[in-house]
C-alpha cells in the first residue's frame, strides 16, 4: 500500500511508484464529484451522489477482470456501489499505474465528494467506511500469482 504524491500536476509520484516496484495489481482510490448541485450535467458527468457508495469506474485504464472481482466482491458483501464511466483518463493514478511499463492491471474506486477543491470538501461517513471495507475485501480475493490477464 503506497501514497502518491504529484496527482494533480502529472501523476508523477504514481509513476514513480509503478516503475520502482513493479506492481502486479494496482487498486487506486480518489474523490469523484458528487453531481446532484444544479449545476452538474448527469448526461456528461454521470448521476453519482454521496450515501450511495463507492463509485466503480469503467475506462481504458481500467482492467476488466480486478473490475469484475470488485463487482462480485461488492455484491457477495452487499456493500453498495456506484458506476462511472470514462472515455478516455481517468485523471487519477490509475492512468499511471495502468500505462507505466509493461503496464499493471489496475481499478478505480472513487469516494463521492460535494464541493470539490473548496474549503468545505463534503463525503458520506458510510461511503468512507463502504470504501475501506471493499478494498479490504478485494484484497482478501487476491493470491499470490493471481493473473488478471485477459489471455493466458
Amino acid at each position: 500500500m503506497v501514497n502518491a504524491v504529484q496527482e494533480e500536476i502529472g501523476l508523477r509520484g504514481a509513476e514513480m511508484i509503478s516503475r520502482r516496484l513493479k506492481p502486479d495489481l494496482a487498486i487506486c482510490t480518489d474523490v469523484t464529484h458528487d453531481t446532484q448541485s444544479p449545476m452538474y450535467n448527469k448526461k456528461e458527468s454521470g448521476n453519482m451522489k454521496c450515501g450511495a457508495g463507492p463509485v466503480l469506474c469503467y475506462g481504458p485504464a481500467v482492467q476488466n477482470n480486478v473490475l469484475k472481482m470488485i463487482i462480485d466482491v461488492a455484491n457477495k458483501k452487499k456493500i453498495p456501489f456506484q458506476r462511472q464511466a470514462v472515455s478516455r483518463s481517468t485523471g487519477t493514478d490509475t492512468d499511471s499505474f495502468a500505462y507505466s511499463a509493461e503496464g499493471v492491471a489496475s481499478a478505480l474506486i472513487s469516494l463521492p465528494l460535494k464541493y470539490m477543491h473548496t474549503t468545505v470538501e463534503t463525503v458520506h461517513k458510510d461511503d468512507v467506511e463502504n470504501v475501506i471495507n471493499l478494498i479490504y475485501d478485494v484484497l482478501l480475493q487476491v493470491k499470490p500469482g493471481h493473473d488478471f490477464r485477459y489471455i493466458k
